[in-house]
């Protein structure tokens, strides 16, 4: 399975009645393996800063997390492994 067919069919799909919005999968050197449709350009800042936080966690949680301008609110995740963020109404 390509990882573009994961984002499509897995990431991207119903659970639970709620759909993600976008999704994307990159690596660790700024480069996107896979995305959805919807997933916003980025700058490679806001990815730098991503990396940051997987090196050490917590670093995004007091000033958001940035993709393609917009901020979000940093949310459960795995330290290390996956960060999760929430749009800031």
């Amino acid at each position: 399975m390509s990882w573009q067919v994961y984002v499509e069919e897995h990431l991207m799909c119903e659970i639970e009645g709620n759909y993600l919005s976008s999704a994307a999968i990159i690596g660790h050197d700024s480069t996107v393996w896979a995305q959805s449709s919807s997933f916003p350009p980025f700058k490679p800042e806001e990815i730098s800063a991503i990396m940051r936080d997987f090196d050490e966690p917590g670093t995004l949680a007091p000033t958001g997390l940035y993709l393609g301008g917009t901020k979000y609110m940093v949310i459960q995740g795995e330290p290390g492994a996956v960060i999760r963020g929430k749009k800031e109404v």
